[in-house]
């Protein structure tokens, strides 16, 4: 448990009253279910907050950490050293009549596919089901069955440590499950701008129930899990084209679907399925699923996502890619 400064402590209390927690086992928060304590954590409900605890950490050099649900996160044990600032902006304006939407980051993915649904907007009814939040998934370039964020994506605020200000989608420059801002990290989401076309709202249900209904076998709900683990195989991104004529030797081309080859079938291929390291473990029906069967620890996840990565690099000669982020 980390050491709580009584100046700082006091001085947090009085900027941010009930918003701060101290060693806040971050456990509580993850979908792994995996954390040790952060030493300071706010829950940021408005941009200001969140513009405060920032400079709040560098008047004072206090490390600081941005995370939305915390569903992609494999949060370290022995606990965060500094504050960890959860974006929890949820402001959501729809206008059906003009198909434009704002929402804040921190507004849940699947509660927003809801509203566009009744609305009738369309755009995001396939991303039913995905965890997390719409800044997590800006910040990933979150996408399912066709449909990706950045897709009806108009514009971003972002906040850059100095002022805020709106950036296009261009400037996002999105990558397959990749964005701006994970290669910067001084820039944070606070709000998104959407553009959607008209659709019949029982229709668009209709598809979410079921992509839903698909997810919910896949990843249970009481499932301690972060989704998918490593990303999928960009074929054209495979460097240099020796590698790739290589690994296309190696692999089923049947299973190439849009440009892309499930990081799943080559997890299956070197016998991932069951594999354990302590409480984590990988599902038994899937090769990218790695869950929490009890009382995990990141330790072991890294250990038993390292052995993966190795075995599939000495059989197919590429290196997988975590989905995840590590805290």
């Amino acid at each position: 448990m980390a050491t709580i400064s009584k100046v700082i402590k006091a001085d947090l209390e009085k900027i941010f009253g009930e918003k701060v927690v101290f060693n806040h086992p971050l456990s509580k928060i993850t979908t792994l279910g995996i954390g040790g304590g952060a030493q300071y954590f706010i829950s940021a409900q408005h941009k200001e907050d969140i513009i405060r605890a920032i400079h709040f950490a560098k008047k004072h050099f206090i490390p600081h950490y941005l995370i939305g649900g915390a569903s992609n996160i494999v949060a370290n044990d022995k606990g965060i050293f500094g504050i960890v600032i959860q974006n929890s902006l949820q402001t959501l304006q729809i206008n059906a009549e003009k198909q434009i939407c704002y929402v804040g980051a921190g507004h849940p993915l699947l509660s927003l596919v809801h509203a566009l649904n009744r609305h009738g907007l369309s755009g995001m009814e396939k991303m039913a089901g995905i965890p997390g939040t719409i800044g997590g998934a800006i910040y990933g370039c979150a996408g399912a069955y066709g449909q990706e964020i950045k897709n009806c994506l108009e514009r971003v605020k972002i906040f850059d440590g100095e002022k805020t200000r709106w950036i296009t989608k261009s400037q996002c420059r999105f990558g397959y499950r990749t964005s701006i801002f994970k290669q910067r990290k001084n820039r944070i989401i606070l709000e998104a701008e959407f553009q959607f076309t008209s659709a019949d709202p029982k229709s668009l249900k209709k598809i979410s129930r079921d992509i839903i209904k698909i997810r919910a076998k896949k990843y249970p709900p009481d499932l301690k899990c972060p989704g998918s683990f490593f990303k999928n195989i960009v074929i054209d991104a495979i460097r240099p084209v020796a590698l790739k004529k290589q690994f296309l030797s190696k692999i089923d081309l049947q299973k190439i679907n849009h440009g892309k080859l499930a990081s799943g079938y080559l997890l299956e291929q070197i016998g991932a399925k069951g594999q354990k390291r302590g409480d984590i473990a990988v599902a038994e029906y899937h090769g990218n699923l790695i869950y929490n069967t009890g009382n995990g620890k990141s330790k072991d996840v890294k250990k038993l996502a390292n052995l993966l990565k190795k075995k599939v690099q000495k059989k197919f000669g590429i290196i997988l890619e975590e989905e995840i982020q590590y805290l």
